[in-house]
């Protein structure tokens, strides 16, 4: 949602002719396998507020980079003569710009899992920590959520304030788990959903207990997430190490060439 009031200068130009054109081509009715898909994904990303008219968005930026890049090897095939070879390379960019939106679209929702992964077993030592002292698991909740709030909202503590609305409006509490579990569509949120329906109304030890065992389980993942982190961070550093390398060794080098020569 940030990201369209950020749209740039060209896509504001281009996104109502684009809009006209998936509305004048039906392109939304003549795929509908496609455009579930990536309405469901959108939804992973954005949450339950992503609505249809999200994704026609989405699909008329497609459209939108698709006409500039046509545009930009019009202008390049004018320029250097080569119309052939070059509006074949135009055409394959075009190809492409559905399968780098979608990548992207992929790897947002997978930092956005990725976020809820990390904050959740900090979420449940408080979660323990209060049902520990005597809080009811629902008071607990929403007193969680409420001292996150001065802070910048993270993508699990905006699904729990949803949730943590709905009961305050009283709605059921396994009804407003099981809509969190669905919301989020993580397995550990699911499991940490299912533990809680499945102890709180034993309450006292019982459910202290299935608790910190779940923490427990949650922080090993944790760490595993951290050490993959840190290996791909440090696979993304080879190629420009592998770069300095080759700079300074041309560097090094050329002074001695030209000595030789």
């Amino acid at each position: 949602m940030q990201e369209e009031q950020k749209i740039s200068l060209p896509y504001r130009l281009l996104m109502p002719v684009s809009m006209v054109l998936v509305n004048r081509t039906g392109l939304m009715e003549k795929m509908p396998a496609y455009i579930t898909k990536l309405h469901l994904m959108i939804v992973a990303c954005y949450g339950r507020k992503a609505t249809m008219e999200l994704t026609k968005l989405f699909i008329a930026r497609m459209i939108s980079t698709c006409i500039l890049v046509l545009v930009f090897m019009l202008l390049l095939a004018a320029v250097t003569g080569e119309w052939l070879s070059v509006l074949l390379c135009g055409l394959l960019l075009i190809m492409l710009v559905p399968l780098m939106e979608v990548r992207g679209l992929n790897k947002r929702i997978r930092l956005h899992k990725r976020s809820m992964l990390i904050e959740l077993p900090e979420f449940l030592n408080k979660l323990t920590l209060l049902v520990n002292a005597g809080e009811t698991v629902q008071a607990a909740i929403i007193r969680c959520v409420e001292s996150n709030r001065s802070e910048t909202k993270s993508p699990l503590y905006q699904e729990l304030a949803i949730m943590s609305n709905e009961l305050k409006n009283n709605r059921s509490f396994a009804r407003a788990m099981e809509e969190l579990s669905k919301r989020c569509a993580l397995p550990e949120i699911s499991l940490f959903t299912t533990t809680v329906l499945l102890n709180y109304r034993r309450g006292g030890d019982d459910f202290v207990f299935a608790l910190r065992e779940l923490t427990r389980t949650l922080w090993e993942k944790r760490k595993a997430l951290a050490r993959t982190m840190g290996e791909e961070a440090s696979s993304k550093l080879v190629f420009p190490m592998v770069i300095t390398f080759g700079i300074v060794m041309i560097i090094v080098a050329t002074p001695a060439i030209l000595i030789m020569r």
